[in-house]
């Protein structure tokens, strides 16, 4: 295999912007957090104390689900760079921040790579470097972080594990669809569902565990891939609205 290093076309950045919360470059975000702190003993709490007012909630757990599902448009931008433009973003947190953003009230931050590095396929090999990204992204920082997560703030694997995977499978079945360059989507999709439960540190495949077959429920008039695990959204607004796919809102 034949690996070469390439750069985002104008389009290509445009797109993750646009789709994945991507910025690139210094900050102008007053609340600004490097992934790699968040690994060090005690930055996981001390970050959602900066962040819970935001979030409408005043419990770290609650806070940390809330975390993660944001933190899940890192693995967006990762495997659409891989899946639709054949290229890879070098995965370093010491590279990687998180900014706060605010839409319309919401606190949705920003995913930012200080300096953008790729690495493209082009020869022969494609599933050997399929699966260097893959141990990057996954075992290389998503273990780590959500190991840490979940250790301060007392809060279930499988939730953040869960948090991520939905924006994975809606990367995969709603927004590749639409770029109409899927020649590698459905082998790449396969491959992370098909992938060792040790890319994950779990006993099971996150990715294949969480992917079960959509259902209808008929208070949504819709097919709905009901979540296996609760992510707490409903404590984070006054209503107790619950997510579309809350198991405990789903009744089939």
């Amino acid at each position: 295999m034949r690996i070469e290093t390439t750069i985002l076309t104008h389009t290509e950045q445009r797109f993750l912007e646009e789709n994945g919360r991507l910025v690139v470059g210094r900050s102008s975000s007053p609340n600004s957090v490097k992934l790699a702190s968040l690994l060090e003993e005690g930055a996981v709490c001390a970050y959602l104390d900066t962040i819970r007012e935001d979030l409408g909630t005043d419990k770290n757990d609650v806070a940390a689900s809330m975390l993660l599902k944001r933190l899940g448009f890192l693995a967006v931008n990762c495997l659409l760079s891989m899946s639709a433009f054949n290229k890879t973003l070098k995965i370093d947190p010491e590279n990687i921040w998180l900014d706060s953003f605010y839409d319309k009230g919401t606190w949705l931050p920003k995913i930012r790579f200080y300096e953008i590095e790729m690495e493209e396929a082009l020869s022969e090999g494609r599933s050997d470097w399929r699966t260097r990204h893959f141990n990057s992204l996954f075992q290389g920082l998503f273990v780590p972080l959500i190991e840490q997560v979940a250790k301060e703030a007392k809060v279930s694997r499988q939730t953040l594990w869960e948090n991520v995977m939905l924006y994975v499978y809606w990367l995969y079945e709603t927004i590749l669809p639409k770029l109409d360059v899927t020649e590698h989507a459905t082998e790449d999709f396969q491959a992370l569902l098909d992938a060792p439960s040790s890319l994950f540190g779990m006993n099971r495949n996150p990715a294949e565990t969480f992917y079960s077959e959509k259902v209808f429920v008929e208070k949504h008039q819709a097919n709905i891939r009901v979540r296996k695990t609760c992510c707490f959204y409903y404590q984070t607004n006054t209503s107790g609205a619950r997510c579309s796919t809350c198991p405990l809102e789903c009744k089939v």
